[in-house]
């Protein structure tokens, strides 16, 4: 880093998170909260912070089971993000009515989580990280670019005004799954809850004929890989890392991006 830019990051610090009191986490699909965030939703909500949980798409096409149609899909997973994010001490979920695997409307997906940013008047808002090279999902990319842009459209006025509702302007946005945070927080019982949490999605990981799940304990070897790799950064054995923007980082400010 320059030391321009060492002033600047000085002068203009990134957020911290853990002083403010209400978050909105924004998923692809049911269960990527709990694999991307689910030990920073564990911290906060034991730091008794309001979060809420926003799902994008309805997941529909999430299986390889023909005897499931793709509507009883749709409530078997709502009813799994519900006990999911109780366990994460979330108790209000929400949900978008877009169908998984792309094919919608961007734009109005943004102005549907944008509308869902005035209506809960988070001061921190949650995606995923859509800057990413190695994600393929079109999901991933389109709710996290979704949401960034509904970040910026929810403080405009006369647009909210036009929705019937009142703008706000939230403090921060974070990305998680992403390869560049430059936040990392430890997160101690936290992975444990999460890892607990995505478990309760079992339509996504049924078991096999021994009674296991090998994507299931891939994801989990990986999410405590990543935890003690980000953890050893601060001293600790877990830990989770976001890549975080304030109002001025995430509008007119490059140089944010070697903060």
């Amino acid at each position: 880093m320059s030391i321009i830019n060492a002033i600047l990051k000085k002068a203009v610090p990134l957020p911290n998170l853990l002083s403010y009191d209400s978050f909105l986490f924004v998923a692809p699909h049911p269960d990527d909260i709990e694999i991307g965030a689910g030990a920073m939703v564990a911290l906060l909500t034991k730091l008794d912070k309001k979060v809420t949980f926003l799902v994008a798409t309805d997941g529909r096409y999430g299986t390889a089971d023909e005897s499931i149609s793709p509507e009883r899909l749709v409530e078997i997973r709502r009813e799994e993000q519900i006990k999911s994010a109780n366990i994460l001490g979330v108790e209000k979920v929400e949900f978008l009515s877009f169908k998984d695997g792309g094919d919608y409307d961007l734009y109005a997906m943004t102005c549907e989580i944008a509308k869902a940013i005035c209506r809960i008047r988070p001061q921190v808002v949650f995606a995923p990280d859509f800057t990413l090279t190695t994600e393929l999902h079109a999901d991933h990319l389109n709710v996290g670019k979704a949401t960034a842009n509904a970040f910026i459209m929810a403080e405009a006025l006369h647009i909210a005004k036009e929705w019937g509702l009142e703008c706000i302007n939230c403090d921060a946005i974070a990305f998680y799954y992403t390869n560049k945070p430059n936040k990392i927080f430890k997160t101690k019982k936290g992975l444990k809850l999460a890892i607990k949490a995505i478990r309760e999605h079992k339509s996504q990981f049924p078991p096999d004929e021994k009674g296991e799940n090998q994507s299931l304990k891939g994801i989990e070897t990986y999410l405590k890989l990543r935890a003690l790799r980000l953890g050893l950064k601060r001293f600790s054995l877990s830990a989770c890392g976001f890549r975080v923007l304030g109002k001025t980082h995430a509008h007119c400010c490059p140089e944010s991006e070697s903060f």
